[in-house]
């Protein structure tokens, strides 16, 4: 018996039972894992549905784009309408919409229905994304540790997801054709949505006010933000529609902060970003799948464009990030308990801005060494910082805002993995047509031949339509500088997000 409390050890608080409670982890997971195979396996559908369906190549990143943009535009309104027409009800319907979305690509008889496939599923993301956090957050609030444990383990399976869409898609085009590939996410949604309606507990917040204002702005905003970064990268940044659409981008954003300021019950709590620490934790957060999402973006395009390597190989040469990812995921919480979140995530974004540098030593004719090398070191970087960033949220706001937390650490990420994508995207074409001259004319290519190669690459294409060996190694070491180019971004970034992070996030609240 205690001296002070006169308890027994009998008599202490029980820990909190949560009926079905692993299984309400598994269905937030697999949400997850069904949003994040959509990105890669998509990548490695390209060529074939490209020659499938005669698509011009300037047209063929929209196969990729659609899905990112969307779901970048519609996230935050996922979360908000979660909390007011239930958040088990919006997942379901987000896991349905991505199957109904994948469907309608695997049974597309012409690429208009292929985009439209790849927006239903945009708008699927956008609900899931936000609401397998909640579920989590709202189901296991009351026992901390363990949520913070589940959350680790949610915000690993975005790696998984990652891993498994180039695998599965190269073993599904060894067999099969491309639609094959659109049909993985029919099964996984069957069992998840059984899961969900038997095991998660339905919560909402049936008073809150909707917020159109705000969720118009956002989708506005942020979808014409992701698509003039884009396209810009292709068109030119003093491109008539390119200007249009980020002027509209800057001032549905700004009117977004002011609505959102003066909303009773705003949909993304801006007041709470005044705090630089939160502001930090957001824009850490948001660079941790920039990173994660980018330089796997870059690889893939690096392996199958510049080393010709094949689908299901890309898959396998892609593992060592996804395999340092997941380990890395594990033990972080660990390792944040005794150095302390703001110490943890600036290691973490200084080891992945490592790996961008050491796969800038990347050549078409490296070997497999170099890679796996970067690849370990930004799984590992990753895992250090991609969930911690949602425990380091938490600890930096009051528990009254740790909803809107959760809602604004989703976004800023999810934002951040389809600006990494788009970002990235354009440097990269900006870089390849800029030094593609050159490298062609010190290749000793004709004149008129060199004009042809270029314009092919303004136009969407790898510039090689006009084939010799000389033009070729021209067009791979000029798309290769290109990937070098997004590698330099993605080290910046992460510098940034380590100086953010040393800067804001190693105080406490009470030295703050």
């Amino acid at each position: 018996m205690s001296a002070v409390t006169g308890q027994t050890a009998a008599d202490a608080p029980a820990k909190p039972v949560i009926p079905h409670g692993t299984m309400v982890l598994a269905v937030a997971c697999l949400g997850l894992f069904m949003s994040f195979i959509e990105v890669t396996a998509a990548i490695s559908t390209l060529r074939a549905l490209q020659l499938d369906m005669q698509v011009a190549p300037a047209d063929l990143s929209w196969v990729s784009s659609t899905y990112t943009l969307v779901v970048a535009a519609c996230v935050l309104s996922g979360g908000a309408l979660g909390e007011r027409f239930g958040r088990r009800r919006v997942f379901v319907t987000g896991v349905v919409a991505l199957a109904a979305g994948s469907l309608v690509v695997a049974t597309a008889s012409g690429f208009p229905q292929v985009l439209v496939g790849r927006a239903i599923s945009g708008v699927g993301g956008a609900l899931v994304l936000p609401t397998s956090l909640a579920i989590i957050t709202t189901t296991f609030f009351v026992d901390l540790p363990r949520m913070l444990r589940y959350i680790t383990i949610w915000v690993s399976m975005s790696g998984v997801g990652l891993a498994v869409g180039p695998l599965l898609g190269g073993a599904l085009l060894d067999r099969f054709d491309w639609p094959a590939v659109y049909l993985v996410n029919t099964p996984v949604a069957v069992v998840t949505v059984a899961m969900a309606l038997y095991a998660v507990k339905e919560t909402k917040v049936p008073d809150r006010a909707l917020d159109l204002g705000g969720q118009f702005l956002s989708v506005v905003g942020l979808g014409t933000l992701v698509y003039g970064i884009a396209v810009g990268g292709r068109l030119g940044y003093d491109d008539p529609v390119v200007v249009v659409s980020l002027a509209v981008a800057v001032a549905a954003l700004t009117g977004l902060v002011l609505v959102e300021r003066r909303a009773p019950v705003p949909m993304l709590d801006v007041r709470m970003m005044g705090s630089l620490r939160v502001s930090a934790t957001l824009v850490v957060a948001a660079s941790a799948l920039f990173t994660f999402v980018g330089i796997v973006f870059l690889e893939v395009l690096f392996l199958q464009r510049v080393q010709g390597t094949e689908p299901m190989a890309t898959g396998l040469k892609l593992l060592p990030a996804m395999v340092s990812f997941v380990l890395s995921t594990l033990v972080a919480q660990r390792i944040a308990a005794k150095v302390g979140p703001g110490r943890l995530l600036a290691a973490g974004s200084l080891v992945t801005g490592a790996a961008a540098v050491v796969l800038v030593a990347q050549q078409p004719d490296s070997a497999y060494g170099i890679t796996a090398l970067g690849l370990t070191l930004l799984g590992l970087g990753s895992g250090l910082v991609v969930a911690p960033s949602t425990a380091a949220a938490f600890a930096v706001v009051e528990p009254a805002q740790m909803g809107s937390a959760s809602n604004a650490v989703t976004a800023f990420r999810q934002v951040g993995s389809v600006l990494a994508t788009s970002v990235l995207g354009s440097v990269l074409a900006v870089r390849f047509i800029g030094v593609l001259p050159d490298r062609l004319d010190a290749a000793h290519v004709p004149p008129e031949v060199a004009s042809t190669v270029v314009e092919v690459a303004r136009s969407g294409g790898n510039g090689s339509g006009r084939s010799t060996e000389a033009v070729t190694e021209a067009v791979n070491a000029s798309f290769n500088a290109g990937i070098h180019t997004g590698m330099w971004v993605v080290a910046g970034v992460s510098a940034l997000a380590a100086a953010l992070s040393l800067a804001f996030l190693t105080r406490t609240k009470k030295d703050a």
